[in-house]
């Protein structure tokens, strides 16, 4: 009787511990917040490429959603959205979209998770004139190129279902084109680097 009552009170403390791991152990999770985007110095009259002009920083949103298929392991699919009010010395305003997706691997201890990811994909940036009637001075800030990032972050769980991210860090990789000079050789895309900190609310499902 005695091992009966011992028997009896392991479970009882056993259950709700297991109940308390299957409740947290989610299938994926959904992540929303703000982004900020410093890119690299630019090209002469813009910010894009090489070495000369100032680097830009741009405000904005990111928008993710991660499934786990193998434990801690997952894919991600990720999409941003930048903008400023002015390119630093040109007259044109600056909107830069990414589409992203990837692996990624999260670390569980206690209320916190961190989390890595390598994200493939593309950046859509255009730009318009500030002022009607003004042309941009450079056409080619408007194109499409192939994208990738690095990088990571710390979520902290909350309650229930819902974490912050306070931080989640990329630095980023791409390609843009150079304003034609005219010369007699076209002058080749120029590698351009950037670093991405967003923060937000994230959601396990």
């Amino acid at each position: 009787m005695r091992k009966l009552r011992v028997v009896l009170l392991v479970v009882s403390c056993g259950v709700p511990a297991l109940c308390q791991n299957v409740e947290q152990t989610y299938k994926g999770e959904l992540f929303g917040g703000y982004s900020f985007e410093r890119i690299a110095p630019g090209c002469g009259s813009d910010y894009r490429c090489g070495n000369a002009g100032p680097t830009a920083n741009i405000n904005g949103f990111v928008a993710s959603v991660t499934g786990y298929f193998y434990k801690s392991l997952g894919l991600t699919a990720q999409v941003t959205g930048n903008y400023n009010g002015a390119a630093p010395l040109s007259y044109a305003t600056v909107n830069r979209y990414t589409f992203q997706f990837g692996p990624a691997y999260s670390f569980h201890l206690g209320k916190a998770t961190a989390f890595a990811h390598a994200l493939l994909g593309g950046v859509s940036q255009s730009s318009s004139p500030v002022q009607t009637g003004i042309q941009s001075p450079d056409p080619s800030l408007n194109y499409k190129r192939f994208l990738w990032s690095v990088g990571g972050g710390l979520d902290f769980r909350t309650s229930g279902r819902m974490s912050l991210r306070v931080a989640q860090i990329d630095y980023e990789r791409q390609s843009v084109p150079v304003v034609d000079t005219g010369g007699p050789t076209p002058i080749p895309p120029v590698g351009v680097s950037g670093l991405r900190y967003s923060a937000g609310i994230v959601w396990h499902f």
